[in-house]
């Protein structure tokens, strides 16, 4: 199996190598080489990209044997087993992954010595790093001490130190947690703070991650998930939010520091005004339901007279509900609704002392309009809707609508 360089130096940015094999992953071409300074998926870290003499590397993964695949993005036919190569890993890749990763190391200790938690999953992605910490309650203020806990180490700059060890030399090293491997172990340390079996790249000195910054804690079942963004992932996260805080404090012609008061007291007028708009809504509703029913004719249906309210309305479809209750507040009345926005919606309902059946109605009218539509309801109020926006045709169908018992 491949020498795996970067286990000795996550800084080594060149090597040179001899191809071993010549194969395939998934349908792209790959080759293996005798030794090799790529890190290859895994324990939570993503691959390194880069290039081998001019051809791209794309992607490399671990088989199953323990063999690195390097798979290109184009085919190699200039290069068979035993020809040398050139490679170079892709330095702005591997550098932020260099500092995800050991920040990932910091803020895992940080959790165990704020709040007693170990970190049972890891996941290093393009934008946002995660850790997950067994426990469904995690403070905000744990979180806060989490974090100025992962700083304080960054501004010590304490040495990482990598090493390997034997099963026999693990019981004098506090681990986090117990290794996945057996034999020789590669411990990488934070000098004196915090112990890990990792395979991982990671930087020299805490110093070099740069920032720990927490962005999201999220409860997931019985545990939590800390998303979290180390160096310059961190400073191009900051730039962010405080670019859109700065646009938003100038529109409002305040400081930053004064955002959330301003817009605590723009979200406070805004509940009162919506309230207030709500309340006259509902009385404008309740007036013009008044004027519909009075306005009604008295039709004589299988199940007595009704004030027959049939109107297609030009409303939100989320509206008809409303107004068939309002209508059919007032004795007698039955409320036979419909508006048409890119399909047909119809709402029926009647009165507490009308026999008529809401359902039927909707049936009926659904029958009309389209075989396949669907709605349902009670006797007292029904609902549905089908495709189609015919206003003629639905004002026609309100119309010829018959009560039945």
């Amino acid at each position: 199996m491949a020498i795996r360089l970067y286990r000795n130096n996550s800084f080594q940015r060149t090597f040179t190598a001899t191809v071993s094999e010549v194969t395939e992953h998934q349908g792209r071409p790959a080759l293996a080489l005798d030794q090799t300074a790529f890190y290859p998926t895994a324990g939570g870290q993503p691959h390194d990209t880069g290039t081998l003499n001019d051809m791209t590397v794309i992607e490399v993964v671990e088989r199953k044997d323990g063999e690195i695949l390097h798979v290109l993005a184009q085919p190699a036919p200039a290069l068979g087993v035993g020809r040398p190569v050139n490679g170079e890993i892709g330095w702005a890749r591997r550098f932020d992954h260099m500092q995800q990763h050991s920040g990932q190391h910091v803020l895992s200790q940080a959790f165990v010595v704020v709040a007693n938690l170990d970190t049972v999953a890891v996941h290093i992605s393009a934008d946002d790093c995660t850790l997950d910490l067994p426990t469904p309650k995690l403070s905000a203020e744990q979180a806060a001490a989490a974090e100025a806990e992962a700083n304080r180490i960054i501004y010590a700059n304490l040495p990482f130190v990598i090493y390997e060890v034997s099963d026999a030399d693990l019981p004098r090293i506090p681990l986090r947690r117990p290794p996945k491997v057996t034999g020789q172990i590669r411990i990488v340390e934070v000098k004196d703070y915090d112990w890990s079996a990792c395979g991982g790249t990671h930087v020299s000195h805490t110093g070099q991650i740069g920032l720990i910054k927490i962005t999201a804690v999220e409860k997931r079942g019985n545990e939590t998930r800390v998303t979290f963004r180390c160096g310059g992932r961190a400073m191009r996260h900051y730039n962010l939010v405080n670019g859109v805080a700065s646009r938003i404090a100038n529109d409002f012609k305040v400081a930053v520091t004064d955002l959330e008061g301003t817009i605590g007291k723009l979200r406070d007028d805004a509940r009162s005004q919506y309230k207030q708009l709500a309340e006259t809504q509902e009385k404008l509703l309740a007036y013009e339901a008044e004027a519909w029913v009075r306005h009604a004719p008295i039709c004589q249906t299988d199940v007595g007279e009704v004030k027959w309210v049939c109107r297609l309305i030009d409303r939100d479809p989320a509206q008809l509900r409303n107004m068939a209750k309002a209508i059919v507040a007032h004795s007698g009345a039955v409320a036979v609704l419909a508006c048409v926005t890119d399909k047909t919606s119809l709402c029926f309902a009647r009165a507490a002392d009308v026999k008529a059946d809401a359902r039927v109605l909707l049936k009926n009218a659904l029958a009309a309009l389209d075989p396949n539509a669907r709605g349902g309801g009670s006797a007292d109020f029904a609902q549905g809707g089908c495709a189609g926006n015919d206003a003629g045709r639905v004002q026609t169908v309100l119309e010829n609508i018959r009560f039945s018992a």
